[in-house]
């Protein structure tokens, strides 16, 4: 007769280890995968925002870009060659600030409240408009540079300059703009004989258009980085009566 000892089923000890360590190698594969995922997942995500982030900045200033040279006058009393916002220091200019790559800031002004007055911000006294042709009540000098790693806008301040007046970085802290580069590209057309090519001696009129190149990395993860490029019309064409190219 058999006794209670001899019906007793189980494990021994040796299986259970065996089961154990089959179930932590099991565990171990869920986690690496699990890890590897989420860590793509937020490459990914850091990926999105730095290309949201660069998507952003271009779109803001190719729409204010192309407003460049924008005056609103009356042909019947003024001459478009007349125009203060395509003048020598209202014009659309590329330039860089001190320390910077080259060609990494451009400048440009348009009449943003059709008052016909270049708005500088600075004026005082209705003698202001009279003596100057300028506008005190806004601003309406332009103009976006890369300084410290940023993208900056210019919104204020004395002297239309890539070193001069008052700026503000446009970026988040968490990025790193490593390249902005503005590249103009023009034509003109001979307004008096427009087969022929133009000279310094006719009126022309000058369409442009600018190139905008801007790289971006996270500052603190390098590898995670983008590249975008877009060229921008601009709308308002430059009218030179007879002046030098």
């Amino acid at each position: 007769m058999l006794t209670d000892r001899h019906r007793q089923r189980g494990v021994t000890l040796v299986e259970l280890m065996i089961a154990c360590l089959i179930a932590l190698i099991a565990l171990s594969a869920v986690l690496t995968v699990y890890s590897a995922g989420a860590k793509h997942s937020a490459q990914l995500l850091q990926q999105a925002h730095l290309h949201q982030q660069l998507h952003a900045l271009m779109h803001l200033i190719s729409r204010d870009l192309a407003r460049a040279g924008y005056w609103h006058f009356d042909p019947t009393l003024q001459a478009p060659g007349d125009n203060p916002f395509q003048n020598l220091m209202n014009q659309l200019r590329i330039q860089a600030y001190k320390g910077e790559s080259p060609d990494s800031c451009i400048l440009f002004s348009y009449d943003l409240d059709q008052d016909g007055l270049v708005g500088v911000g600075a004026c005082k006294g209705a003698e202001c408009a009279v003596e100057t042709g300028n506008d005190h009540d806004n601003v309406e000098q332009f103009g976006f540079r890369l300084r410290d790693a940023g993208v900056q806008s210019r919104y204020g301040g004395s002297g239309l300059e890539c070193d001069s007046g008052y700026w503000q970085t446009l970026n988040d802290p968490a990025m790193e703009v490593t390249r902005l580069k503005f590249t103009q590209h023009s034509s003109c057309q001979n307004l008096l004989e427009s087969e022929r090519e133009c000279a310094a001696e006719s009126p022309r009129l000058i369409q442009r258009a600018v190139e905008i190149q801007l790289s971006g990395q996270l500052r603190n993860k390098p590898d995670v980085n983008n590249t975008i490029a877009q060229w921008v019309r601009i709308r308002n064409a430059r009218l030179s009566e007879g002046t030098p190219l």
